[in-house]
Order: structure tokens, then sequence, then C-alpha cells
């Protein structure tokens, strides 16, 4: 922009949007949360889990819980679920060994309790040393929910002592990937805050992938969704609130949109929040301005940011993905992005049993989810397009023998008009085409929230 060049918009995983679009609904919920857990401690507690696609919002979201909850007087925990690193417990004794040494007070009132947990004297451990650099699949001896909910209790009824509003909030990203034992005992330690402390201003918010329940299930967590509110974030926005994350950020910076770019910004990126942010900076960075951003606008630059989502994303994920993989994504794709296991399956001519690890080595890797049960959807909207327009390209240089496009789509009996999109991204693929994302609106699914 000519008169503004600072983009207010921010690409790029776990970056804090200018607006968080979308999330009203649920920062409401949590200011009641807060009021609630205030008045009446762990009996009123609702631990929450936002579960989603990547690139829905789901850490900014929580950001925004641990912001409310610090402006309220709670002291906040913020931890990373790392697969192969240090568990979860031990990430906590870590940052209570750094909050005594910089003599927070609170931590400081309740070193004892902490130094109770697995025997640690925190008084002389290491500031800042490595833990563990290997996920165990056994609880290391020792720690013990109760003890850990002693300490957490203790240390929430410490905080209140200097903010009458307080508590303790602890947040954990990425929990599908925690070890099992980490999950279990982090249940457990809730379960115990529930009937050991039912007063304690202890609470727990946290982020996962779509499979997440199903991680809490198999660490041995019978009822994930008595213990938590488990919260599914859409992979894409309300058209309302996508135009809402386009055109706030700039008209606080004094530059308009003009209705038609907006919406065609929207229908771009299928609303998908990642992808607003990503077109949104890259045309306001290319738009000539100096106060407004037309369609024209948008236009000019879609390409580049088309090429720039494939070099830097799309493609990527393309070439690591295997040979089966593909193929399964494929048939997908040629039912709009969201299909039943069973559409699959006789679009490959295969068993729902025999395509079954495929499906969750998919669900697990991010690239595919499940919005209910017997569906799968594209966790990336733009991704459905991309492999139908590379698949043709690709399977040649396979090492097993993969169905064609044309096979598949006799093999599900697809309508004309769907099997015409099909043969249409065959007859793409074998011109050779300039590699390009489709015009705005092309056809990708929009999975049911």
């Amino acid at each position: 922009m000519a008169l503004v060049d600072k983009s207010p918009y921010t690409p790029g995983a776990g970056h804090n949007p200018p607006v968080l679009a979308g999330r009203d609904g649920l920062l409401r919920d949590w200011h009641l949360v807060l009021n609630d857990i205030v008045a009446g401690g762990r009996v009123r507690a609702q631990d929450m889990i936002l579960s989603g696609p990547r690139g829905v919002g789901k850490t900014v979201t929580v950001s925004a819980f641990a912001d409310l909850a610090k402006e309220q007087g709670f002291e906040v925990v913020n931890l990373q679920a790392v697969s192969g690193h240090a568990g979860l417990v031990e990430a906590l004794l870590q940052r209570a060994r750094t909050r005594m040494a910089e003599e927070a007070g609170p931590w400081q009132r309740a070193r004892k309790a902490f130094e109770r947990i697995g025997g640690v004297n925190l008084s002389i451990a290491g500031i800042g040393a490595g833990i563990s650099t290997h996920q165990s699949d056994a609880a290391a001896p020792g720690l013990d929910a109760g003890t850990l909910a002693d300490a957490l209790a203790t240390l929430a009824s410490e905080v209140r002592k200097d903010a009458h509003s307080g508590g303790l909030l602890i947040t954990v990203d990425e929990l599908q990937v925690a070890s099992r034992p980490d999950l279990a005992l982090l249940a457990a330690t809730l379960h115990r805050l529930n009937v050991d402390h039912p007063s304690a201003p202890v609470l727990f918010a946290g982020t996962g992938l779509p499979f997440t329940p199903d991680a809490l299930r198999k660490a041995g967590v019978t009822h994930p969704d008595r213990l938590f509110v488990l919260e599914p974030i859409p992979l894409t926005l309300e058209p309302d609130d996508a135009r809402y994350a386009v055109v706030e950020p700039a008209r606080q910076a004094g530059v308009a949109w003009t209705p038609e770019a907006a919406a065609a910004v929207v229908e771009a990126s299928n609303g998908y929040p990642a992808h607003l942010q990503l077109f949104a900076h890259a045309i306001w960075t290319s738009a000539p301005g100096p106060d407004q951003i037309t369609l024209g606008d948008v236009e000019a630059a879609l390409p580049q940011v088309a090429d720039m989502l494939e070099r830097r994303t799309l493609g990527p994920r393309w070439d690591r993905i295997s040979d089966r993989q593909m193929e399964f994504l494929a048939a997908l794709a040629l039912h709009g992005g969201r299909a039943s296991t069973a559409a699959i399956a006789k679009t490959l001519s295969r068993s729902q049993q025999e395509l079954s690890w495929l499906r969750e080595e998919l669900i697990e890797e991010g690239d595919v989810y499940a919005p209910k049960r017997g569906q799968l959807a594209m966790a990336v909207p733009l991704f459905n397009r991309y492999v139908l327009s590379h698949y043709e390209r690709t399977r040649p240089e396979a090492a097993t023998e993969l169905l064609s496009l044309q096979k598949m789509i006799a093999n599900a009996g697809l309508n004309p008009s769907a099997a015409h999109a099909g043969r249409d991204m065959l007859r793409r693929s074998e011109q050779n085409e300039t590699r390009q994302l489709p015009p705005p609106g092309g056809g990708s699914a929009r999975p049911h929230s």
C-alpha cells in the first residue's frame, strides 16, 4: 500500500490474527467459565478442549483464553505437547523451577507442595536444563495424580492471596501428540482436583486435532466427554465472519476493501482461516492503494498467491505422502473433498477394512479428519483441487500401481457432473499446464462443522 506499508494480517502457524473472527461465542462462554470458577471453584469448572484441523485458529483462541484469564489475575502456565520430548508434568516442574528462580510469590509459597511431586527438590534443581528427550510408554515413578492435584490447588490458593479474582489456568497445545501416560495423568489429576479440591480455582484448556478424544480414550480416559467440554472448531468460517476477518484489520488501518474484493478473497480461500490471512496479506502487499483494495487488485494477486501456496505448503506435503495415501486422497477429492468411507472404498475397489490403516495414517498426519462417524473430509480445502490436478502427473512415478482417475470415476459410478469435473482435471493434468490453483470458488467442499 502506498500510504500504509505494514500489513495488518498475520499469516503463519500460531500467529495471533488482528481480529479473532467467528469466535465471539467461545470467548463469551469463556468469560462465564472464569466467573464461575472464581465464584465456585472446581465444582463449577468446565475444562475445555478445542479440536479441529490445522489452520482453523485453535492455538490463537486458547491464547485469547489465557489473556482473559491473566487480565482477571490468574497465573497461566502454557505448555506444548511435543512428540518424543519431555513429558507435560516434567515441563510443568521446569516451569515451577523457573518461576521460583524469578522469585514469583505464589510459586515460592507453593514450593513444598511441588517438591512432593516425585520427590523433586526444586530448590537445588538446575534451571533450564533438559529433563528428558524421549517419550516413555510408562509413567515416571513417583508421579501421582493426587500429589500433583494438591500442588496445583496449593498454587491456585496462593495466587488468590495476591489477586482475589485469580486462580490457575493450565493450557496444553497439540494434545494429540502427548504420550499416553501424560494424557492419563492429566485426566486423573483433573479428576482428583474435582474430588479432593472442589473449591480450588484451577482450570484447564487445551487444543488438538479432531482425533484428540480418541487419543484420550486410547490413553485410558474412559469418558473424555464427561471430563472435558469438547468444542469442535469448524474448518471454515461463516461467510460474514470470514469477510469481517479480511475487512476489519484494514478498516482499522484506514483502508477499505470493496465488497466485491472481500467476497472474492473469501471465495478463493474457502473461508479457511489460515488461507484468509495468507491471501489478504499477499493482496495487501501488492495492491497500489492508497486507501482502497479493489476486485482488480485481488485478481492481479491471486496467481502469485496460488504459486506461493503450492510451493510452500501444498506441493511439499504432496511430495511427502506415500503412494497409497496419494491414491486415497485422489479418491476423496473426486467426491468433492468429503465422502463416506464406504464411498471411498467403492471408488478404489477395495474393502473398508483394507483401507482402515490408510485412513488412520492420514487422520493422524492431519491431512483428513472425520467430521462425523463414517465420514472423511479434506483438512485443507484447497488441497482438494490440487490433488486432482496433480495426481495423474505423479501417478506414473509411483513404485506401486495406482488406479487412474478415470478408473476411480467408473468404480464410483459418479453422476455426470461429478465425472465431468474429474475428467476435466485429468485433461488439465495430461496437458501439463502450469501449476496454478483454480479460480475463486473452485469446487472444494465446505465440510459441515
